[in-house]
């Protein structure tokens, strides 16, 4: 997931829940068990899909008030 992210140019930040409890207990809060979880803008995905990953960056990249970097 994060070499996808940094291939595509995409700022992130990684939580790793095995080591941070404040991450774990986001991860619980929202509703999700199991890892990974991506969070682009306003879109939730669970799993590693690439194509999914390629349409929520491409909108998150749409958005007039995204900062363009």
């Amino acid at each position: 997931m994060k070499a996808w992210l940094s291939r595509a140019g995409v700022p992130f930040t990684a939580h790793n829940v095995d080591e941070d409890d404040r991450a774990y207990d986001d991860l619980l809060a929202r509703g999700h068990r199991s890892v990974p979880v991506t969070i682009i803008g306003e879109q939730t995905l669970i799993g590693y899909d690439p194509d999914a990953l390629a349409a929520a960056t491409a909108e998150w990249r749409a958005q007039p008030d995204r900062a363009k970097s």
